[in-house]
């Protein structure tokens, strides 16, 4: 079948949704449901996915797309539940506009940057990847032990296993300095998945697994989910990279079908109803920051979110903070800036937890649509990240890049705050592995994965 015929396939299924959506849910209520207009809009990201020729950058695209269906599939089952009003079509479309924008910018770098062609040595042997980690290694693959003991020194109980609803404390407690560098349990956690895929006996590769499901449990440890997710797209990355093909395949839909149940499993623990059913309660269990996103559509404009400060939580968030009092500002006056804590209150007064609601949400509600400038250039950087990735010579490289691009990827619901924090982070591992090379004899090994 031509590339004509699926894009006029596609484009169809995506116009015809809202109407799919009315059949099925049958809600006299017009005004919950998208509009055909706001469907229509997506011709230009679908069309880029056909346009576009790194695959990684495809599959960034493609999950921002597929956000959109699960936050409309979430609005919808839960006003079965809790039929209040919020009207969806707006919100629908400024996404759509910001996701054109985005895909846009993917467009510009991709055209203008030729596809890496492997040598006829590289199609006979596989690429050879540089193995540079050396003892750095080691320090990774310990650390989620090094982590959880100074989590549960500092703490005194791991908040997962308390068998209460822990939404109201979560962000509370004091977990110690050690806690600040969870993000490095992400890194651990690929390369132990590295350590799986080396083995070549069952035993070892039993043994790696039940350290990488560890490492898992551990970062879940205070029932957030970030870590868990960003751990489980880096490991998916990561191992398409060592196959040297995106494809799916039984082990790719084990670790999606992996990420799904871990999130909504957390949820329903940190709620303290480890067997409540989450369709009862909120109908489709993923969503609910887009649902929040659309809420805030219909009830503020650009500009009238008390406290919203983008680029103040943003810097706050990334800059460290003996630097920012040497600057004269307080690294968590600037944090509190952000969407989450900003948009905490909007339609609870009694809430307690952040509201995640995106990058998009984010940048429209800070800078309205001059905001599309901002997703252009952040469109050009995923591309760019995208043929890094594929060009990639070192394994230190392939960790560091397949964390960050799974990090990037959950920006669609994420707070940017939290994502520049885990940027510095890594900057600081990163500062650590480069001072492990100096110390250390220039020796290295090479493997190879069949390109």
């Amino acid at each position: 079948m031509s590339k004509n015929i699926q894009l006029l396939i596609y484009f169809a299924l995506v116009q015809v949704t809202p109407l799919a959506y009315q059949a099925f849910f049958g809600y006299s209520e017009y005004f919950i449901y998208p509009s055909l207009l706001s469907h229509s809009l997506l011709i230009v990201p679908i069309a880029t996915i056909f346009l576009l020729k790194n695959r990684y950058t495809k599959a960034f695209l493609l999950v921002w797309i597929a956000w959109l269906y699960v936050g409309e599939l979430k609005i919808l089952t839960y006003f079965a539940i809790n039929p209040y009003y919020i009207s969806m079509d707006e919100g629908c479309i400024i996404y759509n506009i910001y996701l054109i924008f985005m895909s846009i910018g993917m467009l510009i770098h991709d055209v203008n940057t030729p596809v890496p062609t492997p040598s006829a040595e590289e199609q006979a042997k596989g690429r050879l990847i540089l193995n540079d980690l050396g003892p750095f290694e080691y320090f990774l693959l310990i650390f989620p032990l090094i982590w959880i003991v100074d989590f549960v020194r500092n703490v005194g109980f791991i908040p997962i296993l308390s068998g209460n609803d822990v939404t109201d404390t979560m962000y509370g407690l004091n977990y110690g300095y050690v806690y600040n560098f969870g993000f490095f349990n992400c890194f651990s956690a690929v390369l132990l998945y590295d350590r799986f895929l080396k083995s070549t006996t069952t035993q070892s590769k039993l043994f790696w697994v039940s350290m990488l499901i560890l490492t898992v449990l551990i970062m879940s440890a205070d029932s957030k989910r970030l870590y868990l997710l960003v751990s489980l797209l880096a490991i998916f990355v990561y191992d398409k990279l060592m196959a040297g093909a995106l494809t799916i395949n039984f082990r790719t839909i084990m670790i999606l079908l992996s990420g799904l149940f871990l999130y909504v499993i957390l949820q329903n623990i940190r709620l303290g109803n480890a067997t409540e059913s989450p369709f009862e309660r909120d109908g489709f269990p993923l969503g609910s920051e887009f649902r929040e996103y659309i809420r805030a559509v219909n009830e503020f404009k650009p500009g009238e979110i008390a406290g919203y400060d983008l680029l103040a939580s943003t810097i706050g968030g990334f800059v460290n903070s003996f630097v920012l009092k040497l600057a004269g500002f307080d690294k968590s006056e600037l944090v509190h800036k952000d969407s989450a804590y900003s948009f905490m209150k909007l339609f609870d007064s009694e809430n307690t937890l952040g509201i995640r609601t995106g990058l998009t949400s984010e940048l429209y509600f800070a800078y309205s649509f001059y905001g599309l400038l901002f997703i252009t250039f952040f469109g050009w950087l995923i591309s760019s990240l995208a043929y890094r990735l594929v060009r990639v010579a070192k394994q230190s490289s392939l960790l560091f890049l397949s964390t960050i691009y799974g990090l990037l990827v959950l920006t669609v619901f994420g707070q940017s705050s939290v994502t520049v924090g885990c940027l510095s982070v890594t900057m600081y591992l990163y500062g650590l592995f480069a001072l492990s090379n100096l110390l250390r004899p220039r020796e290295a090994t090479m493997q190879s994965y069949s390109a």
